[in-house]
């Protein structure tokens, strides 16, 4: 590794990195797995010990994403970083290189812990693979969180003194037991849901392009982020509504939709009407664990209507697809081809 990485590492954390620096790190970064791992812990490590909010841990390469268009902006501008002080560069070294340690031993712990003043939160990390059952989890205030396959879900072992936050990179059923004084929030890519008390289902995996939030019973409000983090377009949703959000334009759609439908994967059914047959095979590759590919835009557009069943084959729930033989059907391992005849 090049010896001056730890203190590029730095500068980049600090927004103070030359195009030279910009260069040495993408290097490093790409350059293995762990080594994004550890960028992001220390970034969000960096942000909480400047006193900002919580960060998003669910986020991490939305979070890149962003890094990446502000680096690249630099290097189009040819901002330069200051000279600094060689002892204060060195002390930054050795402390960042000590919560480099941290983050690594936190990554293989699996559990999370920051502080905040005299307080620590001990966070745990709850991940199902595909073609797994819904998986129950109980929160430290009573609420309740069913799981779907494919999921990540964030949640503290106990709720501090202030909101009572979770993260989530999935799909999850939501029965919040009701605090006044507690506000419940769910962070997913690029959405924020506000709740009291109240039933409610997410779908937030973090690679679709859009996130679908149903409210059952109760109220919540629900707020998107734009790409430089800001929170806005906040939407209040009463019981048997749905906000679709398309994460590409950030525009929200707001509709009435049958809560039984949506909420039926709990029980192993999945219900779709008429939903685009790009939106259902992103469901199957999430439950299955594989990848469809559907060459012609027109044929990932066309709408279905209809149920699958978790007992069913890929294979099976494939052939249902097409039931009307207008594609061929090519099986590579985990990759399924529906080409238009």
């Amino acid at each position: 590794m090049n010896k001056d990485v730890p203190e590029i590492v730095v500068r980049v954390l600090q927004g103070n990195q030359t195009e030279d620096d910009m260069h040495v790190f993408l290097q490093w970064y790409h350059s293995s797995q762990g080594n994004k791992d550890i960028f992001f812990q220390l970034k969000h490590i960096y942000d909480f010990r400047k006193g900002e909010k919580y960060p998003d841990i669910i986020e991490l390469e939305a979070s890149w994403e962003r890094l990446w268009e502000k680096l690249k902006k630099q290097s189009a501008t040819h901002i330069s970083s200051s000279e600094t002080n060689r002892d204060k560069r060195y002390s930054s070294i050795i402390r960042y290189a000590g919560v480099a340690a941290v983050a690594i031993l936190l990554m293989v712990v699996g559990v999370r812990l920051f502080y905040k003043g005299r307080d620590q939160i001990v966070w745990i990390e709850v991940r199902t693979g595909a073609k797994s059952e819904p998986q129950t989890i109980r929160l430290s205030d009573g609420s309740v969180v069913w799981l779907n396959a494919s999921s990540l879900f964030r949640y503290p072992e106990k709720f501090g003194s202030k909101n009572r936050e979770v993260y989530l990179d999935g799909e999850a059923y939501f029965s919040v037991m009701k605090n006044e004084r507690q506000v419940f929030l769910v962070h997913t890519d690029k959405q924020q849901i506000n709740v009291l008390g109240t039933e409610f289902n997410v779908l937030g995996y973090s690679s679709d392009p859009y996130t679908i939030t149903t409210l059952v019973t109760g109220k919540v409000t629900l707020g998107t982020y734009d790409n430089e983090n800001n929170l806005k377009n906040e939407i209040m949703m009463d019981p048997n509504q749905q906000v679709y959000f398309d994460k590409q334009s950030f525009q929200t759609t707001l509709s009435e939709v049958n809560t039984l439908d949506v909420t039926s994967w709990m029980k192993g059914i999945y219900s779709f009407r008429d939903s685009p047959l790009e939106e259902i095979t992103r469901r199957l590759e999430k439950i299955y664990g594989v990848t469809i590919i559907i060459p012609d835009k027109a044929d990932r557009e066309e709408e279905y209507t209809g149920k699958f069943f978790a007992h069913q084959t890929v294979e099976e729930i494939a052939d249902v697809l097409n039931f009307k033989r207008q594609f061929r059907l090519q099986f590579r391992d985990d990759t399924i081809f529906l080409q238009r005849r």
